[in-house]
């Protein structure tokens, strides 16, 4: 990160400053996305391109206080209470004397983390508090400075390699908020002379960087974090240390100045759009990444498997947060959801490991598909009334599409042709054999389909079209970021600044003729106008609510009077222009 907005951005993080940042800086804090050429067919990124699924954890001294200090509850992103409760340095460190995860199992992680079916673990070795949970030289760890008294890195490392699943660290190599020297840490020394960023590293963070690439076996992921403005000498050092100790080690874009071998989105980000190249989500489980007593907030298992899948189906790989508490246990109800649609994952692996994305690019009304060789993965999360799954502009013949049952067995289902669309009937199946998380429809070819992916307008559930699909034309398309929480991002895709003659357009495919509601996602002061027009020259138009946050409001009916391909377009009729963005258009069959 330079001296620049993104800088900034980084202070304000700091200082707890909650500011709607732009997609830029955020992308510079997280680190250059840029990565390294060639990786994608190398031995070492097998697990990451084919695993397709690992746990995260962050677990620490923070975990600990669990997201409260002093009777005082911080709701923000626990692994940051340090900084944004103000504790005093001397204050946190000696927390270290309390701390003791009795009931760690490390056992017992590696079995959550099998059964949900996911083929690594990278924890917290040190976050931005500076607290190593590992054995390490520097005295501020969990081994010498507890009465734990135990190396649980050693222990997970052991158990995820006895296990068969890959294992990697999680370092903090800039923000260090209690050594002398580090991103956000004291400016002087104890003694009182002058601390240098260069000091924390060769003292500090370098050295442990090199114990954890040292001492515990063969790891599959160095996940380093917030580069923020790092010189690129000291990220060079670090990368040329883990090649040499770990060369099997996969990097992420964190590490910062494009030295990563993959890409790291931002924080719970699953893309709307397929995304090309090796990258990752990072996601957690409820809003905070440690544990904070108060967040019951749990994404359930349905949910899990859909970001799981949905990610897969984009071209991606999906990391899952687990925080532990200060006893060392994933809390009940996280383990619980991981589980439960790990046991969908396992009767279904082919949806998950080794699979491909999408060739539509996006996800469907109905969930969602991925990718095995010949044969498409329909992901049913939402069943039409009528059972039948609707995919348009496939260009192959199908030898077969089998609906996949909660008793092992595969059912035949019929498959039609509705103009250019395909529709899979699975109307006269029993609905009691299908997995409530989500039915599987396998969609077999002798060679694979082509695919005209226009957007489709299905006949029998809503169609959210994203701006993100639009032509944009005399307005602005842009990402916007924001906290809702400490800590938890949030983003919004919209088009805004709208000029007399601005739109946005999609070109669509509709399924069957008929009328549609019409709703649209925005934000708007002063009771803006928005219009909605087609190719074939119908337009409504209506006057809707200011709304500071995004909300849908209905517009009208529309009729298409064919099938196939049509132009909608939306333009702001009345209203500012600079307050007024669209999100998203909606289309919903009229029964």
């Amino acid at each position: 990160m330079k001296l620049t907005t993104a800088y900034l951005a980084s202070l304000a993080l700091v200082s707890g400053v909650l500011p709607a940042l732009a997609e830029e800086s955020m992308d510079q804090m997280w680190g250059d996305r840029s990565t390294k050429s060639g990786v994608e067919t190398s031995e070492r990124a097998a697990l990451f391109r084919d695993g397709n699924y690992g746990m995260f954890m962050h677990w620490g001294l923070y975990s600990h206080l669990g997201g409260q200090w002093k009777d005082k509850t911080f709701y923000g992103i626990g692994e940051w209470i340090l900084r944004q409760m103000h504790i005093p340095r001397e204050e946190y460190m000696n927390l270290a004397r309390e701390f003791n995860p009795s009931e760690f199992s490390a056992r017992e992680i590696v079995r959550v983390a099998k059964e949900a079916g996911m083929k690594w673990i990278i924890i917290t070795s040190k976050h931005h508090e500076g607290f190593a949970m590992f054995k390490s030289k520097h005295p501020f760890n969990i081994v010498d400075a507890t009465p734990f008294a135990r190396d649980p890195m050693k222990e997970l490392a052991d158990e995820c390699r006895a296990a068969g699943l890959g294992f990697g660290f999680y370092y903090s190599h800039n923000q260090d908020w209690t050594a002398p020297g580090g991103s956000g840490g004291p400016a002087k020394n104890d003694d009182g002379s002058p601390a240098s960023f260069d000091q924390y590293f060769k003292e500090k963070c370098y050295p442990q960087v090199d114990e954890i690439c040292s001492n515990y076996g063969e790891l599959a992921y160095v996940w380093f974090d917030t580069p923020g403005n790092m010189p690129a000498e000291h990220v060079k050092a670090l990368a040329e240390l883990v090649r040499k100790k770990q060369p099997r080690a996969m990097l992420c874009s964190r590490i910062g100045h494009g030295m990563g071998d993959y890409e790291s989105l931002g924080d719970m980000e699953v893309p709307l759009k397929n995304h090309d190249g090796l990258w990752e989500t990072c996601d957690t489980t409820n809003d905070s990444w440690s544990y904070a007593w108060y967040d019951q907030n749990w994404k359930d298992s349905k949910e899990v498997l859909h970001r799981v899948v949905s990610t897969v189906g984009r071209g991606g790989t999906y990391l899952l947060n687990v925080g532990p508490d200060g006893k060392g246990r994933i809390p009940t109800k996280a383990a619980g959801y991981l589980v439960e649609s790990g046991k969908w994952i396992k009767e279904h692996p082919g949806v998950v490991y080794g699979a491909g994305p999408s060739p539509w690019g996006h996800a469907q009304p109905w969930g969602d598909v991925t990718r095995s060789g010949n044969t498409l993965n329909l992901v049913v999360f939402d069943w039409p009334t009528d059972r039948m799954i609707y995919l348009s502009g496939i260009d192959g013949d199908i030898a077969g599409a089998t609906l996949c049952a909660t008793d092992g067995k595969r059912v035949p289902i019929p498959v039609k042709r509705v103009g250019g669309w395909t529709a899979f009937d699975a109307s006269a199946a029993d609905a009691a054999t299908v997995s409530s998380l989500a039915g599987l429809i396998e969609v077999s070819f002798a060679k694979a389909p082509k695919i005209d992916a226009t957007l489709g307008i299905h006949p029998n559930i809503p169609t959210h079209l994203s701006c993100e699909f639009a032509r944009v034309r005399d307005a602005t398309y842009k990402r916007i970021n924001w906290m809702e929480k400490f800590g938890e991002w949030k983003f919004a895709l919209q088009v805004a600044d709208w000029k007399p003659d601005g739109t946005a357009e999609w070109d669509v495919d509709v399924a069957t003729a008929g009328d549609y509601h019409v709703s649209l996602t925005y934000k708007g002061e002063g009771r803006p106008v928005w219009s909605v027009t087609t190719s074939e020259g119908l337009k409504i138009q209506n006057q809707q609510a200011a709304t500071h946050v995004y909300q849908s409001y209905p517009t009208g009916v529309i009729r298409f009077s064919k099938p196939g391909k049509h132009r909608v377009a939306v333009s702001l009729g009345e209203g500012n222009p600079n307050k007024s963005s669209l999100e998203a258009i909606t289309f919903t069959p009229v029964r």
